[in-house]
């Protein structure tokens, strides 16, 4: 069987793109942060007065970036994502370059599908986010450490204070990690709940109103967290994660 994901290659990958430029720039402007602090004002007036301004563009552009990324890259690719899932959903053409070897199983009804769906979608988002939560555990650890270290370091001056304090506490660093902590969770509540609906023997509405309540817990979870997944880890973990795809649906009769 052919796979393939063009939405991933034609929309995701601008979404990943920006967010790694957004990255650069959050530590280009920490690092010229610094640079304020340690050059003298009154010794070194034209190259302090440079690094003001290439920290005021830095922060433009980054902010300029996010509103990009949350505003229009993101929702676009969600919205092309969410349309290939209800037209495999419901077996008809909703985008003209769907994926193809996506969304196995055999269900035939449309809600027995997206709730199959959302559980391989699940399946799949526990995983890769287990894995990348663990990166930034290791990450937020060394930060929190350091700054600790500046905070109780009797002469630090205040001014450092306030920049590792600014840059830890930021977007990218401790925020970061708990929307991805977060995220996890969801997913992995969202698999153990449509595990239990899809293996358990109860009316057909109240099935079908209980898929779709966790469909859609699910991507509000994603939607709230703003994280978009790791297609490194998806390629990596692709192969063992759908072995084991194979087996939870065969067990469940999918």
């Amino acid at each position: 069987m052919s796979r393939s994901d063009p939405i991933r290659t034609d929309y995701y990958a601008a979404v990943q793109m920006a967010g790694k430029v957004s990255d650069v720039l959050f530590y280009v402007n920490a690092f010229l942060s610094c640079a304020t602090l340690m050059l003298d004002r009154a010794k070194q007036p034209e190259l302090y007065d440079l690094v003001l301004l290439a920290f005021s563009l830095s922060v433009v552009a980054m902010f300029t970036i996010g509103l990009i990324l949350r505003l229009h890259l993101t929702p676009r690719a969600e919205d092309r994502r969410r349309q290939d899932f209800f037209g495999r959903a419901y077996n008809v053409n909703l985008l003209h370059k769907a994926t193809d070897g996506y969304y196995n199983n055999d269900a035939k009804e449309p809600i027995k599908r997206i709730a199959a769906q959302t559980l391989e979608n699940s399946h799949f988002s526990k995983a890769i986010t287990l894995r990348m939560v663990r990166w930034e555990r290791w990450k937020v650890g060394l930060y929190l450490l350091l700054w600790l270290i500046l905070v109780h370091y009797r002469k630090t001056d205040l001014g450092w204070i306030v920049v590792a304090s600014q840059a830890v506490f930021s977007e990218q660093i401790v925020s970061k990690w708990a929307r991805l902590e977060w995220l996890h969770r969801r997913c992995e509540k969202t698999f153990d709940s449509l595990y239990r609906v899809m293996q358990s023997k109860q009316p057909l509405a109240q099935r079908d109103a209980q898929a779709m309540e966790y469909m859609l817990a699910y991507e509000t979870a994603k939607a709230n967290a703003g994280i978009t997944i790791s297609s490194k880890y998806f390629d990596e973990m692709n192969a063992e994660l759908s072995a084991e795809w194979n087996k939870i649906r065969a067990d469940i009769g999918l």
